[in-house]
């Protein structure tokens, strides 16, 4: 075995826009925010979608803008004129057991490190003072406490740092962006709604008209967000990814191996390739992760569809195993599991309703309750009217491996579930 630098990263967003495929459309989206909020018109976005389809990657292309908007532009057929997408940009990645607290906290302590002038540093560290330490949470997690009475003293202690910030930075820059990213782990426990809806009420009352928040989560708890609080709609206009067409898919394969990154030209076919768009669902998550380990299996410098077929049994079988358990057991079982056995038989990753109703005996009228179900606990997306897939495009994979070894007609008895792993491949 001869150790390579591996150009496919399924662990960490993508950041420089040379790495970044496909999503032209949703980028001249967000470019023509970014350009309105330059000019005091501003544009709040939540960026959604499913998980592993590229939302971090995608938003961290707002700082690609502030570094090569010139090329970006030009690539994307954009013309902003003389305008430079020069942002200053404050992000918290949401992590469970985090607060609404601890999201202002960390925003901040980022907007205090930013600044030079000793008379905004000593606000900030003032505003910072107000929290102490509360608990050690598991897993290094410190609980905060604020030492006011309300939310509202808080938002207008950040508020007031934002403008000490503006006024310090609204020389060089077009405006001042704040990305809360993974927003869906904190959505239910929290009143991050109440912060988004007051946030934004605020800061157009005071005329912070070059300020912009862009939270970033999957659908389902944007959705949630919404229904807590329905000015949230009205208010944010949402970029949804959706999975990636095929020839955007080819194109996060083919910029990959193209890039500096890696430390040998290695090769793919486009026979492999092609199989990679067609398994991966369009989710470049599950494109980089096939790819990872195709080209770390590969020794001839060419990955075919033997390296690709080994790579998608070892992710399946041990990379992922255990949350795809997971998954499948929390669909359900009878009629639910049926229906995912049907799925992940079909030829295609899109099934009919009527394919899932003959191949499971059932009239497709007394499976409505049964497909609302799996699209709750997440098993299942709907594309549209009759038409399905399975949520993880490795859950599909997951099911068919089970088949493989015999175990697909087992599947009702939850001890049939997990794989023999292959020691070989392994």
């Amino acid at each position: 075995m001869k150790l390579k630098v591996n150009p496919f990263q399924p662990d960490n967003p993508v950041s420089s826009f040379e790495q970044f495929a496909g999503r032209a459309d949703e980028l001249r989206v967000l470019i023509d925010s970014l350009y309105q909020l330059g000019h005091g018109n501003p544009k709040y976005k939540i960026v959604t979608g499913a998980r592993g389809i590229g939302k971090s990657s995608f938003i961290n292309q707002i700082r690609a803008l502030t570094v090569n908007h010139v090329d970006i532009l030009r690539e994307l057929e954009v013309d902003a004129g003389d305008f430079t997408f020069q942002f200053e940009v404050f992000d918290h990645i949401a992590a469970r057991g985090h607060s609404t607290e601890h999201i202002i906290l960390s925003l901040i302590r980022m907007m205090k490190d930013r600044l030079t002038r000793d008379s905004y540093k000593r606000k900030a560290e003032s505003f910072l003072s107000n929290w102490t330490p509360k608990a050690s949470l598991p897993g290094g997690l410190v609980q905060v406490e604020y030492s006011r009475h309300s939310d509202g003293d808080l938002i207008t202690d950040l508020i007031s740092i934002l403008q000490d910030v503006w006024c310090e930075v609204k020389e060089t820059k077009d405006g001042i962006i704040l990305i809360i990213d993974e927003i869906d782990t904190v959505a239910e426990e929290t009143d991050i709604a109440s912060f988004l809806k007051i946030m934004t009420e605020r800061l157009s009352q005071l005329g912070l008209n070059r300020v912009a928040l862009y939270p970033v989560g999957i659908t389902n708890a944007v959705e949630r967000l919404q229904k807590e609080h329905g000015s949230i709609g009205r208010v944010f206009e949402t970029i949804e990814l959706m999975p990636m067409r095929p020839q955007e898919s080819r194109e996060v394969i083919e910029k990959s191996l193209r890039s500096g990154v890696a430390s040998r030209q290695v090769e793919m076919t486009d026979t492999a390739i092609s199989q990679v768009v067609k398994e991966s669902g369009g989710f470049p998550f599950i494109i980089h992760q096939f790819c990872f380990h195709a080209y770390r299996i590969d020794e001839d410098d060419c990955i075919d569809t033997g390296d690709l077929r080994k790579a998608v049994r070892y992710v399946v079988t041990n990379v992922r195993r255990h949350e795809l358990e997971r998954t499948l057991q929390a669909a359900g079982s009878g009629t639910n599991r049926d229906i995912l056995l049907a799925m992940a038989k079909h030829d295609e990753v899109q099934v009919p309703l009527k394919d899932i109703a003959a191949t499971i005996g059932k009239k497709s009228v007394a499976m409505s309750s049964n497909m609302k179900s799996l699209q709750d606990r997440g098993a299942i997306a709907r594309i549209e009217c009759a038409l399905y897939r399975i949520a993880d495009p490795l859950l599909r994979h997951y099911i068919r491996q089970l088949g493989e070894y015999g175990h697909i007609d087992s599947l009702r008895d939850e001890r049939q579930l997990r794989l023999p792993i292959d020691e070989q491949e392994a």
